[in-house]
């Protein structure tokens, strides 16, 4: 199973955005596992990465694309997370043994949002926050210590066709201005990931919308010629509420790899100096 890290690049700005976090993210190029799972090796792999009621799950998708960004999906986070454990408890001897995939069952919150079950865990070890995502080709995980969403979207035609439900004009005046060498596809992809990052991460009681978060500032933090590696920063404001409620904000990663967006979203559990969040 080819299993990857995030892009180099953007593992640079991990590092440097949140290295107070402790994370571990994992990519998988699902035309390898489409061509593994057409080559007969689908129940090898199922049992390898698997629990029993994961894999129960898995045979009542019959639409081969769910199908296979489901399992794609699920294999991420089980890499992710083994590599947060076993990074993150060095030296404790329980940790290996209880690290094989088919014994950390990963189910779902009301939400959707995807949760290791801490019972399959032993009690000294602590359990990461998860965030899967998938898009065409590739699938992602990220496991981190705090709150995260992490998202990949390709870009796509059908994303300027709605851009007024997820991007405003002051945002689209923004991007512009600050991304002059990127498309406006570009543009729309990266902020689509961003917010789909940024709701992934949140626990509010109802899931921000698209046009409750605010891109206001942009910032490049890698080199001049990878101009789509920045640090977004978003506000949130609940449309919904009478009242004003006070004004959140949330940075995320974003780049740009062979097509696709990327976005990750990291919750710090104690504010970070300027920045306020959930």
């Amino acid at each position: 199973m080819q299993l990857s890290p995030l892009p180099e690049s953007l593992i640079i700005d991990i590092r440097k955005i949140f290295a107070w976090a402790r994370l571990q993210a994992t990519m998988l190029d699902l035309d390898h596992l489409r061509a593994l799972i057409e080559n007969g090796q689908e129940g090898a792999i199922c049992q390898d990465w698997l629990h029993v009621t994961e894999q129960e799950k898995l045979s009542t998708l019959h639409y081969p694309k769910r199908h296979l960004e489901w399992l794609g999906g699920r294999i991420c986070a089980k890499q992710a997370a083994r590599q947060y454990l076993l990074h993150s408890n060095q030296g404790n001897p329980s940790a290996p043994a209880a690290l094989r995939a088919p014994h950390l069952p990963i189910t779902s919150a009301p939400s959707g949002r995807p949760l290791l079950d801490p019972g399959a865990l032993p009690e000294d070890l602590g359990t990461p926050h998860l965030s899967i995502s998938h898009s065409k080709r590739y699938a992602l995980a990220v496991a981190a210590s705090t709150p995260c969403g992490i998202d990949i979207q390709a870009s796509s035609d059908a994303l300027g066709r709605v851009q007024d439900r997820f991007c405003s004009t002051e945002e689209e005046v923004l991007l512009g201005r600050h991304l002059q060498k990127l498309q406006l596809s570009d543009h729309l992809t990266l902020l689509w990931a961003a917010k789909e990052a940024v709701k992934k991460a949140t626990d509010f009681e109802r899931m921000p919308g698209f046009l409750d978060l605010a891109l206001t500032h942009i910032q490049t933090i890698a080199e001049t010629n990878a101009p789509a590696n920045c640090l977004f920063t978003l506000d949130y404001q609940d449309r919904h509420q009478e009242s004003c409620t006070p004004q959140l904000q949330f940075q995320v990663t974003v780049c740009l790899f062979q097509g696709y967006g990327i976005g990750l979203c990291v919750i710090p559990s104690q504010p970070c100096p300027g920045v306020n969040h959930a």
